[in-house]
């Protein structure tokens, strides 16, 4: 068991947590959004905060629960009745809600897009854009195109859309993960860049052509399921270094 600003203490330090976050990621939280019990044993993780993703982790005897997407903020001043609900029930038990979305995409070691690299058997060499929320990668040796895909359908559990535009083996690849399609404007980049693929969560309509006409392989294997590996890997920092339980809740979406 450790406090609850022990665990904080813990994460923010090790995940970089800021006030420059803020301003990079102003609408969705890095670091303590709900703070519930003061003693933490149980932390349950998972992708997105919801309702359905409350009533299980107390199921599981959560005391802290750690997202990527935390509450979605209301428009306006005026709370709607979703956000009510879900901060009700958090309240209601208790529960502390700790979210991490910037952060862990954009970490070097246990974001989302590091994650993907890694597991694909790359090394992440640079971020992909100023802020860092990507992440430029490259193997050591060329790896063969049709493996990758097969790859990427088997780390993120579906194959999602996979565009074989470019070269059949691979050499640099950049992760975006979640709703990460690149623009028409970013193109020029990954060509000057000799990015070989491009993996991201959700592609858009105007993806399709524009790969093929840069001759860049794509793979858009959904934006939970691309997201999935940074949460996960946190997950086992934290029940190695600290005393609590942890319990990953896979609550899978294919989109």
């Amino acid at each position: 068991m450790v406090t609850l600003d022990c665990l904080m203490n813990f994460l923010d330090a090790l995940l970089g947590n800021a006030p420059h976050v803020g301003r990079i990621d102003p609408h969705m939280a890095n670091g303590l959004q709900v703070r519930g019990r003061d003693e933490v044993q149980v932390v349950v993780t998972g992708v997105s905060a919801s309702l359905l993703f409350f009533e299980e982790a107390v199921r599981m005897g959560a005391d802290a629960l750690i997202v990527h997407h935390s509450l979605n903020m209301p428009a306006g001043i005026h709370f709607d009745r979703i956000f009510v609900r879900r901060l009700h029930f958090l309240l209601d038990h208790s529960l502390s809600l700790i979210g991490y979305h910037y952060l862990l995409d954009s970490h070097p070691e246990l974001g989302n897009n590091a994650q993907i690299l890694k597991q694909l058997g790359a090394q992440p060499i640079a971020p992909y854009t100023a802020d860092g929320w990507g992440w430029l990668g490259e193997f050591t040796a060329p790896v063969e195109r049709d493996r990758l895909f097969a790859r990427c359908s088997e780390l993120f559990l579906q194959p999602g859309v996979q565009y074989p535009f470019g070269p059949e083996y691979v050499k640099r690849v950049v992760a975006l993960s979640g709703s990460g399609a690149p623009r028409a404007g970013d193109m020029e980049w990954l060509i000057a860049q000799r990015v070989d693929l491009f993996i991201t969560g959700e592609p858009r309509e105007w993806c399709r052509e524009l790969f093929r006409e840069a001759g860049i392989n794509l793979v858009a294997a959904g934006h939970y399921p691309t997201e999935r590996l940074g949460i996960i890997a946190l997950s086992d920092v934290l029940q190695r270094e600290l005393d609590v339980e942890v319990r990953f809740l896979d609550l899978h979406n294919p989109v």
